[in-house]
C-alpha cells in the first residue's frame, strides 16, 4: 500500500512523530531547523508541521514563527503548561487587539519571581519597522522600567514588593513609587529613555499595559507599545486602553 514499508509503518507517521520528538527535546525549532535535523524535504516538512497545526499537536509564534508543542501535549512541570497555555489562548487576541490598535502587543508571564516576554503581535504597517522584535521572546522584562513589568507590581502587596526589590537587587523604595504610581493610573507605563533587553529597537518605544489575573491570581500582563515619536502615553491612553482592558478581560475569561 502506498505510503507503508514492508512492515506496515505508515512512513508519513513516523516522519510526524519524530518531529514531535524534536520539538519535544528542542523546546522549539524552526522550519530551516526541523529540515535538517530530520534531513527530509523542506516541502515535505512544511506539510507535515501544517497538519500537526491543525490537529492540535503544535503552536507556531506569532512573531518569532517557530513551531512548540502544545499546552496540552505537554507533561511534567505544570507552570510551562500553563505557561504555553496562556500564550495560545492570548496569541488570536494580541493579534486583533494589534491590527486594530496599529501598535504592537507584547504578552509577558510572571512566575512569582521573573516576568518573561512570551509573544508579541505587530500589526502589518509596523514590520519593517521592527525586525528585531522577534528576539524579544523569551527574554526577561523589568519589573520595574518596563510597563508590563510596573503592571504586575501594581496587583503585588507591599510585602511581596519588597521581596523582589531584594531579589533583583533594586531600590525597595523605586519599586514602592512604581506601584503606587500604577495603582493611581490604572495602568503600567514605559520609564522614558531605557531598554532593558540585549537586542535593541533601532527608536525609542513608550508602552503602557495592564495585569492578566487567573483565578484572581496575577499571571502576567499585556503591553501596547510604539515608536516614540509618534504618540504621547495619553493619548494613546484615550484612544486604545479600554482596547487593551477588553482584550484583558477576554483572556482572563478563557482561562477561567
Amino acid at each position: 500500500m502506498q505510503g507503508r514499508d514492508e512492515g506496515g509503518t505508515v512512513r508519513s507517521v513516523e516522519r510526524a512523530l519524530a518531529i514531535v520528538e524534536l520539538l519535544g527535546e528542542h523546546q522549539e525549532l524552526g522550519l530551516e531547523e526541523l529540515h535538517y535535523l530530520t534531513g527530509l524535504p523542506k516541502a515535505t516538512v512544511s506539510r507535515l508541521l501544517h497538519t500537526l497545526q491543525e490537529q492540535g499537536w503544535l503552536y507556531r509564534g506569532l512573531c518569532d514563527r517557530r513551531y512548540r508543542l502544545c499546552s496540552r501535549r505537554l507533561f511534567g512541570d505544570p507552570g510551562q503548561r500553563f505557561s504555553r497555555r496562556l500564550v495560545e489562548q492570548a496569541a488570536p487576541l494580541l493579534q486583533e487587539l494589534s491590527e486594530r490598535t496599529g501598535l504592537v502587543a507584547d504578552l509577558s508571564f510572571f512566575d512569582g519571581d521573573d516576568l518573561h516576554v512570551m509573544e508579541s503581535a505587530i500589526p502589518a504597517a509596523l514590520r519593517k519597522r521592527y525586525p528585531a522584535n522577534r528576539l524579544a521572546v523569551g527574554l526577561q522584562a523589568s519589573l520595574f522600567h518596563s510597563a508590563m513589568g510596573k503592571a504586575c507590581l501594581g496587583e503585588l502587596d507591599s510585602t511581596e514588593v519588597q521581596r523582589l526589590a531584594l531579589r533583583h537587587r533594586l531600590s525597595g523604595d523605586d519599586l514602592l513609587r512604581a506601584h503606587e504610581q500604577t495603582h493611581t493610573q490604572g495602568f503600567g507605563e514605559r520609564t522614558e529613555g531605557t531598554w532593558e533587553y540585549a537586542v535593541r529597537l533601532p527608536f525609542l518605544i513608550r508602552a503602557v499595559a495592564l495585569p492578566v489575573l487567573s483565578q484572581g491570581r496575577l499571571v502576567g500582563s499585556i503591553a501596547l507599545h510604539w515608536p516614540r515619536d509618534e504618540h504621547s502615553v495619553e493619548s494613546v491612553q484615550q484612544r486604545h486602553l479600554g482596547s487593551l482592558a477588553a482584550t484583558v478581560s477576554q483572556l482572563q475569561r478563557s482561562l477561567a
